[in-house]
């Protein structure tokens, strides 16, 4: 399994669109690592998580071509993951030219999705190019060599924000941003599953709150859990995913500013890892 990040970002970016922070104007200055495009990630070039308003953007400068793409997970329906406007430009022949005999783009997620998708182009999603399917939370479902499971998190009630456990090839991803500390069923459901790597949302940085979103200090904890509930082996990767400036900013006496580089040295020590646009992860 190939896991690429495409954009690590909140919905805002890195730097903010239209912020003058101090990290933002370090962010621009430094680039590199410190910019960041919104969340995202593919996983062998056909399976795509989320598409934000920087899919393009962040595909073309990585060289994975989104005409390959053959499914689409969505976590839930915020306008930095679901841009579903952009989706209108793989309608053919007005916007692009694909071999007749291609696939509709098979796309997966809860109501709030289908009805968005609806919303633009119609109740017939088949004659716009897509194959639709609602997902079930805890349910596994199919498709090619993946086997992959929605799992329920609170992150915009009153919808139903998923989480996915994805399987391939043996190796087993939690793809786990958008999320705050996970629900006792959740944690239940993953208990005793060998996890190869885990993505985990981190947009609050700094904070030790863990609503909606979380924060290092919160990912630590669910590792403290997976690690009881026997989900994590000897060479498992930990990655705190999907960030604030608002949360990697050191607002508070005593902290330090969370660049790429003070945010490795501190997060090394508790075994995990930053993610940043461009990352790549194989199993």
């Amino acid at each position: 399994m190939k896991l690429t990040y495409i954009g690590t970002a909140a919905a805002e970016a890195i730097p903010g669109l239209f912020c003058e922070c101090s990290f933002c104007e370090n962010a621009r200055r430094v680039k590199g690592r410190e910019l960041r495009r919104r969340s995202g990630a593919v996983i062998d070039n056909d399976l795509m998580i989320d598409f934000s308003p920087d899919a393009y953007t962040g595909t073309l400068s990585l060289g994975i071509r989104l005409n390959e793409l053959r499914y689409l997970l969505f976590t839930h329906s915020h306008a930095d993951h679901f841009c579903v406007h952009e989706l209108e430009y793989r309608r053919t022949p007005v916007f692009c030219v694909l071999p007749e005999d291609r696939e509709k783009l098979k796309v997966y997620g809860n109501r709030n999705i289908e009805s968005g998708l609806k919303n633009v182009f119609g109740d017939d999603l088949s004659q716009q190019g897509f194959e639709f399917s609602f997902v079930f939370p805890y349910v596994p479902f199919h498709f090619g060599d993946y086997t992959v499971t929605p799992l329920s998190v609170i992150h915009n009630p009153p919808e139903d924000a998923y989480i996915y456990l994805i399987e391939k090839g043996g190796v087993k991803l939690l793809y786990a941003n958008d999320s705050g500390m996970f629900p006792e069923k959740t944690f239940e459901y993953l208990k005793g599953i060998k996890l190869d790597i885990i993505s985990l949302d981190c947009t609050l940085g700094h904070s030790p709150h863990a609503t909606g979103h979380m924060g290092f200090s919160a990912n630590l904890k669910v590792k403290e859990i997976l690690v009881e509930n026997g989900c994590v082996k000897d060479d498992t990767v930990f990655v705190s995913h999907h960030f604030s400036h608002n949360g990697l900013r050191a607002d508070n006496p005593g902290e330090v500013d969370w660049t790429y580089e003070n945010f490795m040295e501190m997060a090394k020590p508790h075994g995990f890892i930053m993610s940043y646009d461009g990352l790549v992860i194989e199993k």
